[in-house]
Formats: C-alpha cells, sequence, structure tokens
C-alpha cells in the first residue's frame, strides 16, 4: 500500500516537472485589452496570476463562512456540552439508583431531564429515582412516556409490569407483560412473568402457548420449560376432571407425568386415574418410574390404593417390589417396615426401620420403633427410650413454601398463603420436635 502510494506520487511530480519544462520552452505571448488598459505577457505567468487569485478568492470565502457560521458553532459547542453534561447525569443516575441513594439519585434525574430536555430518554432514569422516593405516580407517568419510544417501549414495559405487580395490580401486570412479550424479544424473566401470571388467572391454555412460544425463542431453558408444561396439563387434567371428562383427565395426567418424571403429583394423579380405567399394570409403572427418581409417601399410597383389600402378607410383597427400585428412599422402608408390623413380620419391620432411621431419621421411624418394642416384645422401656429420641427428632417431611416460607396441608401449584406459583417444597423441617 505504502509503495503504491509513493509510485503515485513520483508520478505526479514527475508529471508537474514534465509541464513546466515544457510551458518553459514554449513561453508564448499573451495580450489582454480591457477598459482602455493593455496587458502584455506570457503564458506560465498568467497561469500563476490566475492561480494565485483562486486562492486569494479560497481564503476570503473560507474566512467569510468562518464568520457568519461563528454564532452556529458557539451554540452547536454548546449543545454538545449540555449533551456530554447530561449523558453524564443521566449515567450517575443510574448508578444511585442500583446503590440505593434516593436523594442523589432525584438531583441528577432532575438534572438529566433538564439537560438532555427528552423525558422517553431519561424516563427510566426518573422513573426509579421517583420510585425510590415512593413516588409510584410520577414514575408510572415517567414509563408510560418510555412506552411511546420504540427505542425504550420494552423497558418502559417492563417498569410497568413490575410496579403493577407491586401494587397487586394482577390485571394489570398480565396486560403489561402481554405487550412487552408481543414485541418479540427472547428474555427469560419476561416469559416466565407472562407464564406465571396466566398461570395464577387459570389461564392455562395461554400459558401452554407462551410456554411453547419460550421454546422456540429459547427465552428458557429447556428443563425449566418441561416441568412448567408438566404442571400446566396437571392443572388441565384437573379442570376437565371437574368438567366432567374423565378420557381427558387422564390423558393430561400421562403428558404431565412424561413431561417431567420428578413431578410427584402428576404421577400419583395419573395412578390414580389409571387405575379407575382398570389399567393397574400401567399405573404401577408410571409410580416407579417417579419412584426411582422422586420417592414420596403420595406414590406409596397410590401404590397401596391399586389393591386396598388385600391381606398385610400381600402388601409386604408389593411394597417390596417398591423398595428394591429405589433402596435409597426412606419413605419406602417405613411404609414397608408398617406393612410387615401389620403382617407381624417383626424381624423385617425391624430391619428396614433402622434403615429408615439411617437414611432419614425422624420423630415418625422413631414412634414406629418404640410401637415395634411394645407389639414384638412388651418392652416399655425400649419403647419408652425410642419415644424419648422421637421428642428430639427432625418432624416428618411437608410440604412448605420458599417464597414466604409457611407450611401447606397439601400439595398445590400455587401457595395457599402467598399465592406463589410452583413453590411448595417437600421437606423435613430443620426444628426439632420440643418435649413434652
Amino acid at each position: 500500500m505504502m509503495a503504491r502510494r509513493l509510485f503515485l506520487f513520483a508520478l505526479l511530480v514527475a508529471a508537474l516537472v514534465a509541464a513546466s519544462v515544457w510551458l518553459a520552452e514554449r513561453p508564448g505571448q499573451v495580450t489582454v485589452h480591457w477598459q482602455g488598459w493593455r496587458v502584455d505577457t506570457s503564458v506560465p505567468v498568467l497561469l500563476v496570476a490566475m492561480l494565485t487569485f483562486m486562492v486569494l478568492v479560497a481564503v476570503v470565502t473560507r474566512f467569510v463562512a468562518a464568520v457568519v457560521s461563528a454564532p452556529g458553532r458557539f451554540l452547536a459547542r454548546r449543545r454538545e456540552k449540555r449533551r456530554r453534561r447530561g449523558y453524564a447525569a443521566l449515567s450517575d443516575g443510574l448508578a444511585a439508583v442500583a446503590i440505593g441513594d434516593r436523594k442523589a439519585a432525584g438531583k441528577l434525574a432532575r438534572q438529566a431531564d433538564k439537560l438532555l430536555a427528552d423525558p422517553q430518554l431519561t424516563g427510566l432514569l426518573t422513573a426509579q429515582a421517583a420510585e425510590l422516593s415512593g413516588d409510584e405516580d410520577e414514575a408510572e407517568r415517567r414509563l408510560k412516556t418510555m412506552v411511546e419510544r420504540p427505542q425504550t417501549a420494552l423497558l418502559g414495559l417492563k417498569g410497568l409490569l413490575a410496579l403493577a405487580q407491586r401494587r397487586g395490580d394482577h390485571g394489570a401486570a398480565l396486560d403489561y407483560a402481554r405487550r412487552a412479550w408481543a414485541m418479540g424479544v427472547p428474555a427469560q424473566d419476561l416469559a416466565e412473568a407472562l407464564f406465571r401470571l396466566q398461570a395464577g388467572a387459570g389461564q392455562w391454555v395461554e400459558a401452554e402457548v407462551t410456554l411453547d412460544e419460550a421454546r422456540k425463542r429459547r427465552a428458557m431453558k429447556p428443563e425449566d420449560i418441561r416441568h412448567l408444561s408438566a404442571l400446566v396439563q396437571l392443572e388441565r387434567s384437573l379442570q376437565v376432571e371437574r368438567d366432567g371428562d374423565p378420557a381427558a383427565a387422564l390423558s393430561l395426567a400421562l403428558k404431565a407425568h412424561q413431561a417431567d418424571f420428578t413431578l410427584v403429583e402428576a404421577s400419583a394423579r395419573a395412578a390414580r386415574l389409571l387405575h379407575r380405567a382398570g389399567k393397574d399394570r400401567k399405573a404401577l409403572a408410571v409410580i416407579v418410574t417417579t419412584w426411582q427418581v422422586a420417592p414420596h409417601p403420595h406414590l406409596v399410597e397410590a401404590c397401596i390404593a391399586l389393591a386396598p383389600a388385600e391381606t398385610p402378607l400381600q402388601r409386604v410383597k408389593r411394597l417390596e417390589k417398591l423398595v428394591k427400585a429405589n433402596p435409597d428412599a426412606a419413605d419406602g422402608h417405613v411404609a414397608l417396615a408398617e406393612a410387615a408390623l401389620a403382617a407381624k413380620l417383626w424381624g423385617q419391620a425391624r430391619n428396614h426401620l433402622e434403615l429408615a432411621a439411617k437414611l432419614r431419621p425422624s420423630a415418625g421411624t422413631f414412634f414406629l420403633l418404640a410401637r415395634l418394642e411394645r407389639e414384638e416384645r412388651q418392652d416399655e422401656a425400649a419403647a419408652q427410650a425410642w419415644m424419648a429420641k422421637a421428642t428430639t427428632a427432625p418432624a416428618e417431611p411437608a410440604w412448605h413454601c420458599h417464597a414466604c416460607g409457611r407450611p401447606a396441608d397439601g400439595w398445590a401449584s400455587a401457595c395457599p398463603a402467598c399465592g406463589a406459583f410452583d413453590a411448595l417444597d417437600w421437606r423435613q423441617p430443620a426444628v426439632a420436635l420440643l418435649p413434652v
């Protein structure tokens, strides 16, 4: 590249030198008559004079243009300075909002608003500063202004969504979430917010459509979509059963089970509906599939419900298959021990209770060990020793909401206390039972 430029420069110089030599060898004569004046000169001198005149005209023109445009340049520089100061105030204001400095955020928001004179541009900062100061009406007004500008519409809608959720206005929140989602962005937080609002409103079909769209946009993790889809199918199963369509209820329950094998309630429900349809073998397969990855007492109940009239010994044999499918599940050993107690198989009951106590010590297991001592050996002292352990042991696992921390009597897709969707976890309380 450099060699090419040098070559072109040398070529230009050579051309100029050749032209100068050519003119010097052929000076010629030029005579000009104008207003009684006569000027005699050579061609080279005339060319130099013309070039000098052109340079002079260019200099004068530029000078005049500079004088004429001076006020405009001054105003432009002033506007640029104000713009830079405005953007600096905007940036500093957002930083103040991030650290929760309400006073600084408000001051910088007013400064940015004044310097930039663009409410749509400064709306986010002003709205966040207003929220920090508790002025939700001003925040809402600013956010609505942002919605009018395509570049900031999404931020404005998400801000209005958050504001509506804080106010508990689920209808407005759902509307803002729908409008933001319709803009086509693959935002995970937005997809989850819209889905949870639709689920909270019982709009299960719409919620399923949202999940399908989130899958296409890759807005959520595949495993999260499968889990939420299972919850939707489970709720739809409950809904259509209430409407009197058991076949559709069974189909949807099986879809929920297949979408997420770890969703215990879906598997237990599918097993119950299969049992009603006379498909006990398939019902047991559903129970075992989930038991292997997510053992739960509800699965034990569903398994027992497949043959409610069986003898204690038959129940022991049935539950042995369940325990074999997942030997590390404490609930299986407890259930088998209870069945063995009913069948008076003392040794088997003791073995499984001791295994359950090792896997997950709990008050319920120690109570059963006390019962075993009384029924097998009539040893009240040993029974009382187990009872003493039970009073200080952790309680049995139960449903607890990870959003509000409150316990629930049973599973539901939404917490009965706070309404949080998919918030109930099956876990053992950390607090032990107090002595009576």
